[in-house]
């Protein structure tokens, strides 16, 4: 038996995963499992994105909302056993952090570029100092 949460080997008689520490169900296996004594495959490790989806978020914010949000989703997905829809909440997520970045890098190179042309025009002379 694996932890439904990280994917860690069980012993057969555990309450908690000695790995993450998370609560193990208690009574009939969930729905899909295979009968006890057989062994059963860990799930698949699914990166949802969660790391790249903030740093979208602090560049490109209104895009990497949209990015954490498909993050979370993945990860309640494959939580909850979904396994494909969780890598393709996942990789959804992933563009969108992608956008978001590569939007907010834009957005902060044009600033730097256009700042001192702005500040001319509001303040002529306040940068020969």
């Amino acid at each position: 038996m694996y932890c439904f949460h990280c994917g860690h080997p069980l012993p057969a008689d555990a309450l908690f995963c000695p790995n993450c520490g998370a609560k193990l169900p208690v009574g009939t296996p969930p729905a899909g499992a295979p009968p006890s004594g057989a062994e059963q495959e860990p799930p698949p490790k699914i990166d949802c994105g969660l790391s790249l989806a903030i740093v979208g978020f602090c560049l490109g914010q209104a895009i990497g909302i949209v990015a954490l949000i498909y993050a979370v989703i993945a990860k309640d997905r494959y939580r909850s056993g979904d396994y494909e829809g969780a890598r393709t909440a996942a990789r959804t997520g992933k563009i969108w952090s992608w956008a978001a970045i590569l939007l907010g890098a834009a957005g902060i190179l044009a600033g730097f570029i256009l700042l001192p042309r702005i500040v001319d025009l509001l303040a002529p002379g306040l940068l020969e100092m």
